[in-house]
Protein backbone atom coordinates (compact mmCIF):
# COMPACT_ATOMS: atom_id res chain seq x y z
CA UNK A 1 0.00 0.00 0.00
CA UNK A 2 0.91 3.47 -0.71
CA UNK A 3 2.24 6.07 1.67
CA UNK A 4 -0.65 8.32 0.15
CA UNK A 5 -2.88 5.67 0.55
CA UNK A 6 -2.31 5.26 4.22
CA UNK A 7 -2.58 8.59 4.63
CA UNK A 8 -6.09 8.70 3.49
CA UNK A 9 -6.82 6.28 5.86
CA UNK A 10 -6.00 8.19 8.49
CA UNK A 11 -7.51 11.48 7.51
CA UNK A 12 -10.90 9.16 6.87
CA UNK A 13 -12.27 9.14 10.43
CA UNK A 14 -12.07 13.29 11.12
CA UNK A 15 -12.92 14.10 7.68
CA UNK A 16 -16.48 12.16 7.71
CA UNK A 17 -17.22 12.70 11.05
CA UNK A 18 -16.88 16.50 9.86
CA UNK A 19 -19.52 15.81 7.16
CA UNK A 20 -21.75 13.83 9.35
CA UNK A 21 -21.37 16.88 11.47
CA UNK A 22 -23.84 18.84 9.63
CA UNK A 23 -26.55 16.62 9.76
CA UNK A 24 -28.13 17.84 13.41
CA UNK A 25 -31.62 18.43 12.11
CA UNK A 26 -33.61 20.08 10.15
CA UNK A 27 -34.97 23.96 9.91
CA UNK A 28 -37.52 24.98 7.70
CA UNK A 29 -36.92 28.82 8.26
CA UNK A 30 -32.86 30.03 9.18
CA UNK A 31 -32.16 32.24 11.98
CA UNK A 32 -31.00 34.90 9.10
CA UNK A 33 -34.59 34.24 7.21
CA UNK A 34 -36.19 34.47 10.42
CA UNK A 35 -34.85 38.17 11.53
CA UNK A 36 -35.94 39.32 8.13
CA UNK A 37 -39.84 38.55 9.28
CA UNK A 38 -39.51 39.31 12.37
CA UNK A 39 -37.95 43.06 12.28
CA UNK A 40 -41.03 44.16 10.03
CA UNK A 41 -43.48 42.01 12.12
CA UNK A 42 -44.33 40.29 9.01
CA UNK A 43 -46.26 37.40 10.97
CA UNK A 44 -48.29 36.13 7.78
CA UNK A 45 -45.23 36.14 5.49
CA UNK A 46 -43.38 34.26 8.17
CA UNK A 47 -45.86 31.48 8.56
CA UNK A 48 -46.36 30.82 4.99
CA UNK A 49 -42.89 29.35 4.88
CA UNK A 50 -44.36 26.47 7.11
CA UNK A 51 -47.19 25.78 4.35
CA UNK A 52 -46.62 24.04 1.16
CA UNK A 53 -47.61 25.12 -2.36
CA UNK A 54 -51.13 23.76 -1.61
CA UNK A 55 -51.15 25.26 2.37
CA UNK A 56 -50.58 22.20 4.27
CA UNK A 57 -48.55 22.55 6.88
CA UNK A 58 -44.99 21.74 5.55
CA UNK A 59 -42.26 21.70 8.36
CA UNK A 60 -39.94 18.86 9.98
CA UNK A 61 -42.03 17.17 12.78
CA UNK A 62 -39.44 15.49 13.74
CA UNK A 63 -36.93 18.44 14.53
CA UNK A 64 -38.00 20.22 18.05
CA UNK A 65 -36.69 23.19 17.12
CA UNK A 66 -38.52 22.92 13.72
CA UNK A 67 -41.77 22.33 15.35
CA UNK A 68 -41.77 24.90 18.01
CA UNK A 69 -40.93 27.49 15.62
CA UNK A 70 -43.50 26.75 13.14
CA UNK A 71 -45.99 26.61 16.30
CA UNK A 72 -44.81 29.84 17.30
CA UNK A 73 -45.08 31.39 14.00
CA UNK A 74 -48.48 29.78 13.51
CA UNK A 75 -49.50 31.56 16.62
CA UNK A 76 -48.24 35.06 15.61
CA UNK A 77 -50.14 34.72 12.35
CA UNK A 78 -53.60 33.57 14.10
CA UNK A 79 -53.98 30.15 12.32
CA UNK A 80 -54.39 28.53 15.29
CA UNK A 81 -55.16 25.40 14.52
CA UNK A 82 -51.85 24.87 12.65
CA UNK A 83 -49.94 26.22 16.03
CA UNK A 84 -51.90 23.58 18.19
CA UNK A 85 -50.86 20.54 15.87
CA UNK A 86 -46.96 21.87 15.29
CA UNK A 87 -46.71 22.45 19.30
CA UNK A 88 -48.76 18.75 19.95
CA UNK A 89 -45.67 17.75 17.67
CA UNK A 90 -43.16 19.44 19.78
CA UNK A 91 -44.59 18.65 22.68
CA UNK A 92 -44.02 14.92 21.88
CA UNK A 93 -40.18 15.54 21.08
CA UNK A 94 -39.56 17.55 24.43
CA UNK A 95 -37.02 15.83 26.63
CA UNK A 96 -38.21 17.63 29.43
CA UNK A 97 -41.61 16.28 30.30
CA UNK A 98 -44.60 17.80 32.34
CA UNK A 99 -45.45 14.86 34.34
CA UNK A 100 -41.70 14.39 35.56
CA UNK A 101 -39.39 16.02 37.70
CA UNK A 102 -36.13 13.75 36.43
CA UNK A 103 -33.59 15.01 34.51
CA UNK A 104 -33.35 13.04 31.52
CA UNK A 105 -30.74 10.45 30.72
CA UNK A 106 -29.41 12.53 26.78
CA UNK A 107 -29.34 15.44 29.12
CA UNK A 108 -27.77 14.01 32.30
CA UNK A 109 -24.88 12.40 30.34
CA UNK A 110 -23.15 16.03 29.91
CA UNK A 111 -19.90 14.09 29.00
CA UNK A 112 -21.09 10.97 27.03
CA UNK A 113 -19.89 12.58 23.65
CA UNK A 114 -16.42 14.39 23.65
CA UNK A 115 -15.77 13.86 20.27
CA UNK A 116 -18.08 16.26 18.37
CA UNK A 117 -20.21 19.32 19.95
CA UNK A 118 -23.82 18.90 21.19
CA UNK A 119 -24.59 21.24 17.97
CA UNK A 120 -24.08 18.42 15.79
CA UNK A 121 -27.12 15.99 17.38
CA UNK A 122 -30.42 16.61 18.10
CA UNK A 123 -31.63 19.71 19.59
CA UNK A 124 -32.64 18.49 23.18
CA UNK A 125 -35.28 21.53 24.56
CA UNK A 126 -35.61 23.75 27.10
CA UNK A 127 -37.08 23.50 30.56
CA UNK A 128 -38.70 26.81 30.52
CA UNK A 129 -39.50 25.98 26.74
CA UNK A 130 -42.14 23.11 27.49
CA UNK A 131 -43.59 26.05 29.97
CA UNK A 132 -44.19 27.79 26.67
CA UNK A 133 -45.08 25.30 24.80
CA UNK A 134 -48.39 24.91 27.34
CA UNK A 135 -48.60 28.62 27.28
CA UNK A 136 -49.12 28.72 23.65
CA UNK A 137 -51.58 26.15 23.34
CA UNK A 138 -54.05 28.05 26.23
CA UNK A 139 -53.83 30.94 23.63
CA UNK A 140 -54.32 28.68 20.64
CA UNK A 141 -57.45 27.11 22.21
CA UNK A 142 -59.21 30.46 24.14
CA UNK A 143 -58.81 31.60 20.19
CA UNK A 144 -60.30 28.94 18.38
CA UNK A 145 -63.39 29.15 21.07
CA UNK A 146 -62.43 25.98 22.63
CA UNK A 147 -62.89 26.83 26.55
CA UNK A 148 -62.80 22.94 27.40
CA UNK A 149 -59.28 22.49 25.89
CA UNK A 150 -58.03 25.45 27.05
CA UNK A 151 -58.68 24.74 30.70
CA UNK A 152 -56.77 21.30 29.91
CA UNK A 153 -54.19 23.27 28.54
CA UNK A 154 -54.17 25.75 31.76
CA UNK A 155 -54.28 22.51 33.97
CA UNK A 156 -50.76 21.42 32.10
CA UNK A 157 -49.27 24.14 32.48
CA UNK A 158 -49.78 24.66 36.47
CA UNK A 159 -47.71 21.02 36.91
CA UNK A 160 -45.56 21.92 33.97
CA UNK A 161 -44.57 25.36 35.75
CA UNK A 162 -44.63 23.45 39.01
CA UNK A 163 -42.31 20.79 38.09
CA UNK A 164 -40.05 23.24 36.63
CA UNK A 165 -38.85 24.37 39.51
CA UNK A 166 -37.70 20.65 40.63
CA UNK A 167 -36.47 20.04 37.08
CA UNK A 168 -33.94 22.97 37.21
CA UNK A 169 -32.64 21.87 40.36
CA UNK A 170 -32.07 18.51 39.39
CA UNK A 171 -31.00 19.61 36.16
CA UNK A 172 -28.34 22.11 37.94
CA UNK A 173 -26.81 19.61 40.01
CA UNK A 174 -26.60 16.98 37.49
CA UNK A 175 -24.43 19.75 35.85
CA UNK A 176 -22.12 19.97 38.94
CA UNK A 177 -21.83 16.08 39.14
CA UNK A 178 -20.61 16.06 35.06
CA UNK A 179 -18.57 18.91 35.52
CA UNK A 180 -16.80 17.11 38.53
CA UNK A 181 -16.72 13.53 37.40
CA UNK A 182 -15.62 14.58 33.51
CA UNK A 183 -12.58 16.83 35.08
CA UNK A 184 -11.31 13.79 37.01
CA UNK A 185 -11.45 11.08 34.59
CA UNK A 186 -8.31 9.76 33.28
CA UNK A 187 -8.77 9.73 29.90
CA UNK A 188 -8.91 14.00 30.00
CA UNK A 189 -5.97 14.17 31.47
CA UNK A 190 -4.63 18.03 30.78
CA UNK A 191 -8.03 19.30 31.07
CA UNK A 192 -8.43 20.66 34.35
CA UNK A 193 -5.02 22.79 33.95
CA UNK A 194 -6.23 23.79 30.70
CA UNK A 195 -9.54 24.66 32.09
CA UNK A 196 -7.71 27.00 34.58
CA UNK A 197 -5.21 28.58 32.55
CA UNK A 198 -8.07 30.50 30.44
CA UNK A 199 -9.33 31.49 33.53
CA UNK A 200 -11.63 34.60 33.12
CA UNK A 201 -11.74 34.29 29.21
CA UNK A 202 -15.14 31.57 29.46
CA UNK A 203 -16.93 34.57 31.59
CA UNK A 204 -18.00 36.59 28.14
CA UNK A 205 -20.61 33.86 27.51
CA UNK A 206 -22.44 34.77 30.36
CA UNK A 207 -21.74 37.96 30.78
CA UNK A 208 -25.15 39.35 29.16
CA UNK A 209 -27.35 37.41 31.67
CA UNK A 210 -29.24 39.18 33.49
CA UNK A 211 -27.93 39.07 36.78
CA UNK A 212 -29.38 38.61 40.36
CA UNK A 213 -31.72 35.70 38.93
CA UNK A 214 -33.58 33.22 41.26
CA UNK A 215 -34.74 29.87 40.62
CA UNK A 216 -38.13 31.40 40.56
CA UNK A 217 -37.86 32.95 37.38
CA UNK A 218 -37.94 29.50 35.70
CA UNK A 219 -41.68 30.25 35.47
CA UNK A 220 -43.55 32.06 33.05
CA UNK A 221 -45.20 34.52 35.21
CA UNK A 222 -47.42 35.37 32.47
CA UNK A 223 -48.86 32.38 32.05
CA UNK A 224 -49.53 32.47 35.90
CA UNK A 225 -51.19 35.12 35.28
CA UNK A 226 -53.37 34.01 32.31
CA UNK A 227 -54.01 30.76 34.31
CA UNK A 228 -55.73 33.00 36.93
CA UNK A 229 -57.72 35.16 34.64
CA UNK A 230 -58.94 32.50 32.09
CA UNK A 231 -60.75 30.61 35.96
CA UNK A 232 -62.30 34.53 36.60
CA UNK A 233 -63.80 34.73 33.38
CA UNK A 234 -64.76 31.51 32.72
CA UNK A 235 -68.37 29.87 32.21
CA UNK A 236 -68.01 27.75 34.59
CA UNK A 237 -68.56 28.67 38.27
CA UNK A 238 -65.87 26.01 39.82
CA UNK A 239 -63.55 27.82 37.97
CA UNK A 240 -64.08 30.92 40.01
CA UNK A 241 -64.97 28.70 43.28
CA UNK A 242 -61.64 27.28 43.26
CA UNK A 243 -58.34 28.47 45.04
CA UNK A 244 -56.22 27.92 41.43
CA UNK A 245 -56.28 31.52 40.36
CA UNK A 246 -55.46 32.45 44.17
CA UNK A 247 -52.39 30.15 44.07
CA UNK A 248 -51.66 30.94 40.50
CA UNK A 249 -51.52 34.65 41.34
CA UNK A 250 -48.90 33.96 44.09
CA UNK A 251 -46.85 32.04 41.91
CA UNK A 252 -46.83 34.58 39.79
CA UNK A 253 -45.51 37.47 42.50
CA UNK A 254 -42.64 35.32 42.82
CA UNK A 255 -41.97 34.51 39.45
CA UNK A 256 -42.80 38.60 38.29
CA UNK A 257 -40.45 40.13 35.98
CA UNK A 258 -41.00 43.34 37.02
CA UNK A 259 -41.94 45.65 40.07
CA UNK A 260 -45.18 46.72 37.89
CA UNK A 261 -45.68 43.17 37.35
CA UNK A 262 -46.01 42.25 41.21
CA UNK A 263 -48.62 45.90 41.33
CA UNK A 264 -50.95 43.91 38.52
CA UNK A 265 -50.97 41.02 40.04
CA UNK A 266 -52.22 42.85 43.12
CA UNK A 267 -54.82 44.78 41.74
CA UNK A 268 -56.12 41.37 40.43
CA UNK A 269 -56.06 39.92 43.86
CA UNK A 270 -58.24 42.78 44.80
CA UNK A 271 -60.67 42.84 41.57
CA UNK A 272 -61.34 38.45 42.41
CA UNK A 273 -62.00 39.33 45.81
CA UNK A 274 -64.64 41.78 45.21
CA UNK A 275 -66.26 39.89 42.41
CA UNK A 276 -66.00 36.86 44.47
CA UNK A 277 -63.61 34.88 41.78
CA UNK A 278 -64.66 36.66 39.06
CA UNK A 279 -63.38 38.91 36.89
CA UNK A 280 -66.61 41.83 35.21
CA UNK A 281 -65.92 44.10 32.66
CA UNK A 282 -62.34 44.03 32.16
CA UNK A 283 -60.24 43.95 28.95
CA UNK A 284 -56.94 41.87 29.47
CA UNK A 285 -54.08 42.91 27.45
CA UNK A 286 -51.27 40.65 26.24
CA UNK A 287 -48.56 42.32 24.78
CA UNK A 288 -45.60 40.21 23.17
CA UNK A 289 -43.07 42.70 22.38
CA UNK A 290 -39.81 42.25 20.32
CA UNK A 291 -37.38 39.81 19.97
CA UNK A 292 -35.99 36.88 22.31
CA UNK A 293 -32.48 36.44 23.55
CA UNK A 294 -30.33 34.42 21.59
CA UNK A 295 -26.80 32.70 21.34
CA UNK A 296 -23.45 33.66 19.53
CA UNK A 297 -20.43 31.71 19.11
CA UNK A 298 -16.54 32.87 20.38
CA UNK A 299 -13.40 31.19 20.13
CA UNK A 300 -10.76 30.71 23.02
CA UNK A 301 -7.27 29.53 22.16
CA UNK A 302 -6.58 26.31 24.49
CA UNK A 303 -3.16 26.04 25.99
CA UNK A 304 -2.67 22.61 26.38
CA UNK A 305 -0.28 20.60 28.52
CA UNK A 306 0.67 18.21 26.10
CA UNK A 307 4.76 18.08 25.31
CA UNK A 308 4.62 18.20 21.40
CA UNK A 309 4.50 20.68 18.62
CA UNK A 310 2.55 18.19 16.23
CA UNK A 311 -0.87 20.15 16.15
CA UNK A 312 -1.72 22.47 13.45
CA UNK A 313 -5.14 23.41 15.88
CA UNK A 314 -6.24 23.79 19.06
CA UNK A 315 -9.05 25.76 20.47
CA UNK A 316 -12.30 25.79 21.90
CA UNK A 317 -15.97 27.43 20.67
CA UNK A 318 -18.03 28.35 22.96
CA UNK A 319 -22.11 29.49 23.18
CA UNK A 320 -22.70 33.45 24.15
CA UNK A 321 -25.69 34.34 25.37
CA UNK A 322 -27.05 37.24 23.54
CA UNK A 323 -29.88 39.56 25.28
CA UNK A 324 -33.10 40.33 23.30
CA UNK A 325 -34.24 43.58 21.41
CA UNK A 326 -37.57 45.24 22.28
CA UNK A 327 -39.68 46.98 19.73
CA UNK A 328 -42.68 49.15 20.80
CA UNK A 329 -41.39 49.08 24.06
CA UNK A 330 -44.55 49.42 25.65
CA UNK A 331 -48.27 49.90 25.10
CA UNK A 332 -50.34 52.90 27.09
CA UNK A 333 -54.46 53.37 27.46
CA UNK A 334 -56.22 55.89 28.86
CA UNK A 335 -55.55 59.14 29.81
CA UNK A 336 -54.47 61.28 32.86
CA UNK A 337 -54.79 59.69 36.12
CA UNK A 338 -56.44 57.02 34.14
CA UNK A 339 -53.62 56.36 32.05
CA UNK A 340 -52.49 52.60 32.57
CA UNK A 341 -49.26 50.61 30.53
CA UNK A 342 -48.35 47.36 30.08
CA UNK A 343 -46.37 46.39 32.53
CA UNK A 344 -43.50 43.06 32.28
CA UNK A 345 -44.54 39.62 33.47
CA UNK A 346 -42.23 37.58 31.76
CA UNK A 347 -38.47 38.71 30.74
CA UNK A 348 -37.46 36.30 28.31
CA UNK A 349 -34.12 36.77 28.82
CA UNK A 350 -34.22 36.19 32.82
CA UNK A 351 -36.02 32.45 31.80
CA UNK A 352 -33.37 31.62 29.29
CA UNK A 353 -30.64 33.25 30.98
CA UNK A 354 -31.21 31.39 33.82
CA UNK A 355 -31.14 27.94 32.23
CA UNK A 356 -28.27 29.31 30.20
CA UNK A 357 -26.54 30.18 33.40
CA UNK A 358 -26.98 26.66 35.31
CA UNK A 359 -25.50 24.43 31.73
CA UNK A 360 -22.61 26.97 31.20
CA UNK A 361 -19.89 25.45 32.92
CA UNK A 362 -20.82 22.05 31.93
CA UNK A 363 -20.67 23.61 28.26
CA UNK A 364 -17.28 25.17 29.17
CA UNK A 365 -16.20 21.34 30.77
CA UNK A 366 -16.95 19.24 28.06
CA UNK A 367 -15.69 21.29 25.33
CA UNK A 368 -12.27 21.86 27.64
CA UNK A 369 -12.34 17.96 27.78
CA UNK A 370 -13.01 17.12 24.02
CA UNK A 371 -9.92 19.59 22.51
CA UNK A 372 -7.96 17.80 24.74
CA UNK A 373 -8.57 14.51 23.94
CA UNK A 374 -9.23 15.74 19.86
CA UNK A 375 -5.52 17.24 20.20
CA UNK A 376 -4.09 14.20 21.52
CA UNK A 377 -5.45 12.42 18.45
CA UNK A 378 -4.87 15.10 16.38
CA UNK A 379 -0.66 14.96 17.44
CA UNK A 380 -0.65 10.86 17.12
CA UNK A 381 -1.62 11.63 13.19
CA UNK A 382 0.31 14.11 12.31
CA UNK A 383 3.37 11.87 14.14
CA UNK A 384 2.30 9.15 11.48
CA UNK A 385 2.20 11.80 8.59
CA UNK A 386 5.50 12.61 9.54
CA UNK A 387 6.64 9.06 9.40
CA UNK A 388 5.08 8.23 5.68
CA UNK A 389 5.26 11.76 4.09
CA UNK A 390 8.17 13.44 6.11
CA UNK A 391 8.76 17.18 5.73
CA UNK A 392 7.20 17.51 1.94
CA UNK A 393 4.80 19.69 1.06
CA UNK A 394 2.39 16.29 1.24
CA UNK A 395 2.89 15.73 4.73
CA UNK A 396 2.12 19.82 5.38
CA UNK A 397 -1.18 19.85 3.30
CA UNK A 398 -2.37 16.32 5.33
CA UNK A 399 -1.78 18.34 8.51
CA UNK A 400 -3.84 20.98 8.23
CA UNK A 401 -6.32 18.99 7.01
CA UNK A 402 -6.11 17.10 10.15
CA UNK A 403 -6.05 20.56 11.60
CA UNK A 404 -8.80 21.91 9.80
CA UNK A 405 -11.01 18.60 10.48
CA UNK A 406 -10.60 18.98 13.66
CA UNK A 407 -11.63 22.92 13.67
CA UNK A 408 -15.05 21.81 11.67
CA UNK A 409 -15.71 19.55 14.50
CA UNK A 410 -15.02 22.76 17.45
CA UNK A 411 -18.28 23.95 17.08
CA UNK A 412 -20.47 25.78 19.75
CA UNK A 413 -24.45 25.05 19.95
CA UNK A 414 -26.31 28.41 19.31
CA UNK A 415 -29.37 27.04 18.45
CA UNK A 416 -32.19 28.85 19.69
CA UNK A 417 -35.96 29.20 19.42
CA UNK A 418 -35.72 32.14 17.54
CA UNK A 419 -38.79 33.74 17.40
CA UNK A 420 -39.52 33.89 21.09
CA UNK A 421 -40.88 37.67 22.28
CA UNK A 422 -38.12 39.76 24.17
CA UNK A 423 -41.02 40.02 26.98
CA UNK A 424 -44.44 39.16 27.59
CA UNK A 425 -46.34 42.27 29.27
CA UNK A 426 -49.97 42.95 30.81
CA UNK A 427 -52.49 45.31 31.35
CA UNK A 428 -55.90 44.69 33.31
CA UNK A 429 -58.43 48.02 32.23
CA UNK A 430 -62.35 48.48 32.50
CA UNK A 431 -64.19 47.58 29.16
CA UNK A 432 -64.74 50.82 27.72
CA UNK A 433 -68.37 51.62 27.14
CA UNK A 434 -67.93 52.27 23.36
CA UNK A 435 -66.25 49.20 23.15
CA UNK A 436 -63.63 50.30 21.56
CA UNK A 437 -59.83 50.39 23.76
CA UNK A 438 -57.71 52.94 22.28
CA UNK A 439 -53.35 51.99 22.62
CA UNK A 440 -50.52 53.94 22.24
CA UNK A 441 -46.95 52.63 21.19
CA UNK A 442 -44.53 54.06 23.65
CA UNK A 443 -41.72 53.89 21.48
CA UNK A 444 -42.91 55.72 19.00
CA UNK A 445 -46.61 57.02 19.62
CA UNK A 446 -48.32 54.71 17.19
CA UNK A 447 -51.82 54.38 17.80
CA UNK A 448 -53.77 50.81 17.59
CA UNK A 449 -57.47 51.24 17.83
CA UNK A 450 -59.72 47.65 18.57
CA UNK A 451 -62.72 47.08 18.42
CA UNK A 452 -63.84 44.89 21.35
CA UNK A 453 -66.18 41.98 20.68
CA UNK A 454 -69.04 41.71 23.04
CA UNK A 455 -69.18 40.20 26.15
CA UNK A 456 -68.53 40.64 29.92
CA UNK A 457 -64.85 40.20 29.51
CA UNK A 458 -62.75 40.69 26.37
CA UNK A 459 -58.71 39.18 26.01
CA UNK A 460 -56.52 41.56 23.38
CA UNK A 461 -53.40 39.92 22.29
CA UNK A 462 -51.18 41.90 20.73
CA UNK A 463 -47.53 41.14 18.89
CA UNK A 464 -44.81 43.40 17.69
CA UNK A 465 -41.34 42.09 17.10
CA UNK A 466 -39.46 45.30 14.91
CA UNK A 467 -40.91 48.54 14.23
CA UNK A 468 -40.55 48.46 10.86
CA UNK A 469 -43.92 46.81 10.50
CA UNK A 470 -47.63 46.72 11.80
CA UNK A 471 -48.50 44.82 15.22
CA UNK A 472 -50.83 41.72 15.37
CA UNK A 473 -53.83 42.48 17.21
CA UNK A 474 -56.11 39.99 18.28
CA UNK A 475 -59.25 40.31 20.23
CA UNK A 476 -61.56 37.54 21.79
CA UNK A 477 -64.62 37.61 24.32
CA UNK A 478 -64.04 36.05 27.25
CA UNK A 479 -65.90 33.42 28.20
CA UNK A 480 -64.47 32.05 25.10
CA UNK A 481 -66.91 30.95 22.17
CA UNK A 482 -66.00 31.44 18.65
CA UNK A 483 -63.12 31.51 16.94
CA UNK A 484 -61.43 34.99 16.32
CA UNK A 485 -59.42 36.37 13.09
CA UNK A 486 -56.91 38.99 13.43
CA UNK A 487 -57.59 42.66 13.44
Amino acid sequence: MSSINKLQKLLLVPLVLAVLAGCAGTRTVSQEEAKVHLDTSDYKQYAQRYLDKTGKPSYDKTSLLDALEAGKAFNDAGMWGQSAEAFDAAESLMLWKADTVDTPAEVANLMGTTLTSDAFGAYQGKIFQGGLIDYYQTINMLMMGNESDARVSFNRLEVRQDNALEQFKSYSDTVNESVSDGLNDKESLFSAQSLKAIGGEVDSGIANVPTGLKNAKIRNAAGDVMSAVFRASSSAQQDKASNVSADSLKRAASASASAGGLRLVKQLQRDMRSGRGALKNKVIVVYEDGTGPGLSEFRIDLPLFIVTDKVTYTGIALPRFEAGKPSLGGLQMGNGKRKTSTVVLTDLNELAGLEFQASYQGVVAKAVISTVIKTAAQAVINHQIDREAGNSLLGSVLKLGVGAAQYALTKADTRAWVNLPNTIQMAVVDKPKDNVLQMQAEANGATIDVDLPAGENVLVVVKSAGLAGKPAVYAQALPAVDQVAGL
